[in-house]
């Protein structure tokens, strides 16, 4: 970056993660976070001290608070993008759960929400007519096969759809008990344990040709038509497409559904149970 940036981000005075301008490089954030962190450490310091030192007061404690969240936010940002590299690049997924020290099913989970989310961005900057950043549908099957990658063996394919893992199940409940801040899970509330063969988009039309999802919910064979109907029901136009390649090994339960604004999540969680077809 330029000088005349690095003197306005030295001079600039930051309270909450926000005050930090997108980009801001990670070294910039962790010299002044040294500089706020100094100054609050000086305070233990003897107040006859020989040395003239500046002493921290409640800007720098809350520099340092705002300041390490920034720090901790993009690192968290950044981690689908290292995932995806690592694997490109020739590493196992083996290998990249130990670099994480998490087990490998939430390694390829994190790959798999941050391409989705990287994906919904690109539609929804496309559908706003402006240049897209993020996943084109190219790029995000290529990272949803690196998702399948190294696997042994699929899941059990049962007349009402692929059978679904305990692992997966539970860390899809987890999901819906803690949203996030540009998409929220939830579930559909009907009680099925088939996994998921299709995902229903629900769809509104505009502002671009393409039109703007509101959520997607992943449905079974058997819930299908219910899933249709639940989504129109909620003023939506659903959209229905086969789950990609990689949810053969790891499916996510029928009825979960994420959901990329509040009302959808709201218009379709809680649905009566409709009856299996």
């Amino acid at each position: 970056m330029p000088t005349d940036e690095r003197a306005y981000w030295d001079a600039l005075e930051v309270r909450r993660p926000g005050d930090v301008p997108a980009a801001t490089p990670l070294a910039w954030q962790l010299a002044k976070h040294t500089v706020h962190n100094d100054r609050l450490m000086n305070r233990a310091l003897p107040a006859d001290s020989p040395h003239e030192v500046e002493r921290g007061d409640a800007g720098d404690a809350l520099a340092v608070l705002a300041l390490r969240e920034s720090i901790r936010q993009d690192i968290e940002h950044g981690r689908g993008v290292r995932i995806r590299e690592a694997l490109e690049l020739g590493a196992t997924w083996a290998e990249v759960a130990a670099a994480l020290d998490m087990p490998e099913r939430e390694t390829r989970t994190l790959l798999r929400t941050w391409a989705n989310g990287q994906r919904a961005l690109w539609l929804r900057h496309e559908a706003k007519g402006v240049q897209p950043f993020g996943l084109d549908a190219a790029e995000h099957a290529a990272v949803l096969a690196l998702c399948g990658r190294d696997t042994e063996t699929p899941a059990a394919e049962t007349p009402d759809g692929y059978e679904v893992r305990e692992s997966t199940r539970r860390y899809a409940e987890e999901l819906r008990s803690t949203p996030g801040k540009a998409s929220a899970d939830g579930h559909t509330d009907w009680e099925c344990t088939a996994g998921a063969s299709y995902i229903a988009d629900a769809m509104t039309p505009g502002p671009g040709r393409l039109g703007t999802i509101h959520a997607a919910i992943y449905t079974c064979p058997g819930h299908r038509a219910a899933t249709e109907e639940l989504i129109a029901s909620a003023g939506y136009t659903p959209d229905v497409r086969d789950t990609p390649p990689d949810h053969r090994w790891d499916p996510w339960p029928c009825g979960h559904l994420t959901a990329f604004k509040r009302e959808a999540l709201t218009a379709l969680c809680g649905a009566p149970a409709p009856a299996r077809q």
